[in-house]
């Protein structure tokens, strides 16, 4: 069975949201959903969860004294136990991605298509600017693009090549352990958490592991508050889920209340009921052609 790791904490009206769209995407039933709940959660997540009609289970994160590195902590751990438990496929979905009706069928014909993938990710690619139009059905391969938004890794390249690397050695330093392990790498050295540490990861082995992104995003980011960004509305669940409800859902709403420009960039709201397809067709990029975002 296919794993879904939800890693969740302090924003139920979101997580509310996001399995919502969960609930309706195509295959949903027949994955098996992990919530990873940090320390120091809303209490409120429980209540979102209750009554979600899929198969899953809630692994609350134990404390830590990896103060810097408490929320990557969670997720590797969290993809341990994914691992521990598929026996094919491994996503991430976090509480702020919603996702389209054809999210987990995307990802399956891609991994179907490339089984050398790294992983493939279901976002727009925010790392770098493509300058090509491509249809509903089309997706392509690139290198030193990865984020955390809507992920599905086939399992076995997650223990052969993340896991290992989630080590103590990271969670105690994790500066001196990029330092160590990715000398060269042309990353912020300030980006230490998980998904640098799996970013590092995958440009270490560059195009032999290939990221796959859609040119028509099947999920997106929601990122109006959260981690880093924004405060959160006040009120009553009900409230929060409204909210969200009417923010979240519209570019215009979404930037006129962003904090910064690049919240915007990075959280596009996109139609999250998809078109038919019948099959996927690779695109060959020359990526020397679609520069990098700085």
């Amino acid at each position: 069975m296919d794993v879904v790791l939800i890693p969740c904490w302090r924003r139920p009206e979101m997580l509310w949201h996001c399995l919502e769209h969960i609930k309706r995407a195509e295959g949903a039933e027949a994955m098996h959903y992990i919530f990873r709940i940090d320390t120091g959660y809303s209490p409120e997540l429980k209540t979102v969860i209750d009554g979600f009609p899929f198969s899953h289970e809630l692994a609350e994160t134990p404390r830590t004294m990896h103060r810097k590195t408490k929320q990557s902590y969670s997720v590797l751990t969290g993809y341990r136990l994914a691992a521990q438990k598929s026996d094919g496929l491994v996503f991430l979905i976090e509480e702020d991605i919603f996702i389209a009706t054809d999210f987990f069928k995307w990802h399956k014909a891609v991994h179907a298509q490339q089984p050398d993938l790294f992983c493939s990710i279901a976002v727009k690619n925010h790392n770098r600017t493509i300058n090509l139009e491509g249809a509903d059905d089309e997706y392509y391969l690139t290198t030193l693009d990865y984020c955390s938004w809507g992920v599905c890794f086939d399992v076995v390249k997650l223990m052969n090549f993340v896991l290992p690397m989630a080590s103590q050695g990271y969670y105690n330093d994790p500066h001196g352990f990029m330092r160590l392990n990715f000398r060269g790498a042309p990353i912020n050295e300030g980006h230490v958490e998980q998904d640098g540490l799996i970013r590092r990861i995958q440009w270490w082995h560059g195009m032999d592991l290939p990221i796959a992104y859609p040119f028509q995003a099947r999920a997106y980011h929601a990122g109006l508050y959260g981690y880093n960004r924004g405060n959160p509305p006040q009120g009553s669940l009900s409230k929060r889920i409204e909210y969200v409800a009417q923010t979240c859902y519209s570019h215009q709403t979404m930037r006129i209340l962003a904090e910064r420009p690049e919240y915007v960039d990075d959280s596009e709201p996109i139609e999250l009921n998809a078109q038919p397809w019948q099959e996927l067709k690779q695109v060959i990029l020359d990526l020397d052609q679609h520069p990098r975002r700085v």
